[in-house]
């Protein structure tokens, strides 16, 4: 049986906005209304991200076990997972972003994590997911030594993740400097297959010009997670190699000032009947996690237009 859940990221507010308790606990509401009784977290920072650290959590719940029990108050039964990415600078840990690539950061990344695998756990998730590198336009193409780095990396977070029963999964995103199906093959062979697999990201990888039904087939026995949401474009230009192209590609759309990359499961480039019938070929029992990224507005149209995909496409697949 195929277990669906969705990420909480798409509500987070900007730095600049402000989250309110009020709102995030509306959003998990919709959620569950929607028919999605699990969410994945993201690991955040600042005193405007209410429940994406441990520290918020206990200011705004008293504690992990009673964020778990409102939670199901709210309908949400579990927390499949945790997103981290230790690119985005942590007011708390004070650095503007570690590099997995650079052997100096590992014992900060790996201390990071733990603080977010620790509150994980004690909600009774399963599988830390994590942004194994920095985009292109920062650290340029790969090579042996720093594969090599970053697997190390995640070995010793998949390790400790291990010591308090999680799973580390590495989502590789659309930026990122990964770029090739032998450089997944590559890290993969330097990770501890026991601890660390892959989640893939049907936009992400989509919109890197990977056919992910066939990336599926070709790794699926190292794939421990999902996010599911649809591609809308390719970047043909190559324009990930951009200055800054979380801004200037996502954001601003590149040269070809394309509106929008994301878009609601069946709107787009995604196969993604075939992607779940290749799915349970292979039995796969992990999350299915749907997101929203830069979904319409008011945010809850994205979340009902793909649960009603999920309902009226994806479960008679």
């Amino acid at each position: 049986m195929i277990k669906w859940g969705y990420g909480v990221n798409q509500w987070k507010a900007g730095f600049t906005s402000f989250a309110r308790l009020e709102e995030i606990e509306r959003a998990l509401k919709v959620t569950a209304a929607c028919g999605f009784d699990a969410v994945e977290l993201n690991a955040g920072s600042g005193r405007w991200d209410p429940i994406g650290r441990p520290e918020n959590v206990a200011i705004n719940y008293g504690s992990a076990t009673h964020f778990r029990l409102k939670l199901k108050d709210l309908g949400i039964h579990h927390v499949a997972s945790t997103f981290f990415d230790p690119t985005v600078m942590s007011f708390e840990e004070l650095h503007f972003g570690l590099m997995s690539t650079q052997p100096g950061d590992h014992a900060r990344i790996v201390a990071q994590a733990r603080i977010h695998a620790e509150m994980l756990a004690e909600l009774g998730g399963k599988l830390l997911v994590v942004r194994p590198f920095p985009s292109f336009w920062k650290e340029g193409a790969l090579n042996g030594e720093r594969l090599h780095a970053a697997a190390d990396c995640w070995n010793q977070v998949g390790a400790m993740a291990a010591s308090l029963g999680l799973k580390v999964a590495l989502h590789v995103d659309a930026l990122s400097a990964l770029r090739t199906e032998d450089e997944f093959e590559q890290l993969l062979d330097l990770c501890d297959p026991d601890n660390v697999g892959l989640a893939l990201d049907t936009a992400e990888l989509t919109i890197a010009g990977h056919d992910v039904v066939a990336l599926y087939r070709r790794f699926y026995a190292r794939v421990l997670h999902f996010h599911f949401k649809d591609a809308l474009a390719v970047d043909t230009l190559g324009e990930y190699q951009l200055q800054n192209a979380e801004r200037a590609m996502i954001a601003a759309g590149g040269e070809r000032e394309i509106q929008r990359w994301f878009g609601e499961m069946g709107t787009g480039l995604v196969d993604f009947p075939a992607l779940l019938a290749a799915i349970k070929e292979h039995r796969y029992a992990g999350w299915i996690i749907v997101e929203s990224d830069k979904g319409p507005e008011p945010i809850a149209t994205g979340m009902m237009l793909n649960s009603w995909y999920k309902q009226n496409v994806l479960d008679h697949v």
